[in-house]
């Protein structure tokens, strides 16, 4: 119900606008996964539905698999410095792309939370 309910908002945005291209590519798309969902309990990119999908508020991260590791847990990173100069790529490019596909109606805002 969230889904459809960021749908029509993203929708109403298209519409003033006057990006109707937009909007009928976000309708068509959105609309097909959550027949998906229905039928079948996934879909192509079901990620960028996970906000809605676990609960989260908007902006929160998504849950990863730290995420069920026991509070006292120890986890070694070998090669930090490599690690984390690697992250901080792939979260910016990721952002990049997922932004565009927003921006251009492919996908809804939420899909930014996915990261």
């Amino acid at each position: 119900e969230d889904i459809k309910v960021e749908l029509r908002e993203r929708l109403d945005f298209f519409y003033k606008e006057n990006r109707l291209v937009e909007a009928q590519r976000l309708e068509q798309r959105t609309r097909f996964d959550l027949e998906m969902l229905t039928e079948l309990g996934f879909c192509k990119g079901i990620e960028n539905y996970s906000r809605h999908l676990s609960g989260a508020k908007p902006g929160e991260p998504p849950p990863t698999l730290v995420d069920y590791l026991p509070p006292d847990a120890l986890m070694f990173l070998d090669e930090s410095h490599v690690l984390i100069g690697q992250l901080n790529g792939m979260y910016n490019g990721d952002r990049a792309r997922k932004t565009t596909l927003v921006e251009y109606g492919f996908r809804l805002p939420s899909a930014l939370d996915n990261r």
